[in-house]
């Protein structure tokens, strides 16, 4: 019985020194990424150390090195870029269809026929026509007691 549980105690000391060497490595790791995660928000809420980095990264040393032609844009098109911005253009809508128009309150058999007719030649905008006659509630009572 005593090599029993001598056996156990053995086990047991061995899973608890792993458990400690598996806790202090994660306690590293969520060190390392704590301080990685200040590290990219002191780049991203400092302009000053963004531009700095944003230099380094795309200078002659940086892991994407930009030529000196590509960075430095030529001055005429540096003045056609100021020139945009003194004579605003307002941006230009896109030519929609217009939503189709229920019929005025009245026979909803003729709703329902032209609502057919709607359908067959531009379903897209069919639900339009839907949600303009919900104004005329008997339209939709009609079609109740017929399909009942």
């Amino acid at each position: 019985m005593p090599k029993i549980l001598n056996d156990y105690a053995c086990q047991l000391e061995d899973s608890l020194i792993q458990t400690n060497q598996q806790l202090i490595e994660a306690v590293n790791l969520l060190q390392e990424l704590s301080a990685e995660h200040k590290a990219y928000e002191t780049i991203l809420t400092d302009p000053d150390v963004l531009a700095d980095y944003t230099c380094e990264f795309f200078g002659e040393n940086g892991p994407y090195p930009i030529p000196d032609e590509q960075a430095a844009p030529a001055a005429p098109q540096m003045a056609q870029v100021g020139q945009q911005f003194q004579r605003p253009v307002a941006p230009q809508r896109p030519e929609m269809p217009a939503p189709p128009q229920p019929q005025a309150q009245g026979n909803p058999t003729e709703f329902w026929n032209s609502f057919g007719n709607l359908a067959d030649r531009d379903p897209a905008n069919a639900w339009r026509y839907l949600n303009a006659a919900q104004q005329n509630p008997e339209v939709f009572r009609q079609k109740l007691l017929v399909m009942e």
